[in-house]
């Protein structure tokens, strides 16, 4: 990633840059540097998929900073498309103990109770993203559609990369995909990615849904759809 854009940005205006490099290896979806400068280190995402994604993720990403569950916004341009936010500590786990179970179930709770502007955010109906080519994809969106729908900002893409570990404490990151979403959705989410089973479901359930419950054949059809947006994103994208 060449320095000199980063020249000219308004934030940078007054620091000396030290060296930019990639955060993660990405060939869909905006693109994520980690900048050094003379003032300290930053993490920069640009918008490569048009103004509006990287306005929806900015929206997205200052809610759930407000809230604690997200790094702090530094600057943000619209014009250039990107984003300045700081670099907190933290790592990428595929596995996690029963208290950051706990700690992640009340931090997506704390993301879906954001108050939102519906004109703000996009409505990600899944009905008209995810292809019904299987069977099996129908009958889960026959079985969802029997529920009263929960309505909420959501991530839509809470892969355990896009979480940052310190101990107990989680920080979500990259809310490309944000919107307004089921709640259910990002529940299932967790659930796959993490392939979450036995003991470690029950507490993350129990921590996100508390005194309530969301009914198994509910989760499990969403679960099943999410797995099919996953591998229509995966076919997709392995062309390119």
């Amino acid at each position: 990633m060449k320095r000199e854009p980063f020249q000219s940005f308004p934030f940078f205006a007054d620091k000396t840059l030290q060296s930019v490099c990639p955060l993660l290896p990405r060939k869909h979806g905006n693109a994520v540097m980690r900048v050094e400068t003379t003032d300290g280190c930053f993490v920069v995402r640009q918008g490569t998929r048009g103004e509006r994604d990287m306005e929806v993720e900015y929206r997205a990403a200052r809610l759930a900073h407000t809230a604690g569950i997200a790094p702090e916004i530094l600057a943000y341009d619209a014009t250039w498309a990107t984003m300045v936010q700081a670099l907190v500590p933290g790592e990428h786990l595929t596995q996690l103990e029963d208290a950051q179970w706990v700690r992640l179930g009340r931090a997506l709770r704390t993301l879906h109770a954001l108050p939102y502007r519906d004109a703000d955010f996009p409505m990600m109906e899944m009905r008209h993203i995810i292809d019904p080519d299987q069977t099996a994809i129908t009958e889960a969106f026959g079985v969802v559609e029997r529920f009263p729908p929960e309505w909420a900002l959501c991530h839509h893409d809470l892969t355990p990369r896009n979480m940052l570990w310190d101990g107990d404490e989680v920080m979500l990151i990259d809310f490309e995909f944000a919107g307004i979403g089921e709640v259910c959705f990002d529940v299932a989410a967790v659930c796959v990615e993490f392939e979450l089973a036995g003991g470690a479901r029950r507490t993350f359930l129990s921590s996100y849904f508390g005194d309530g419950r969301c009914p198994d054949e509910k989760l499990s059809a969403w679960e099943t759809l999410y797995r099919a947006l996953r591998r229509q994103w995966f076919a997709r994208h392995s062309m390119v």
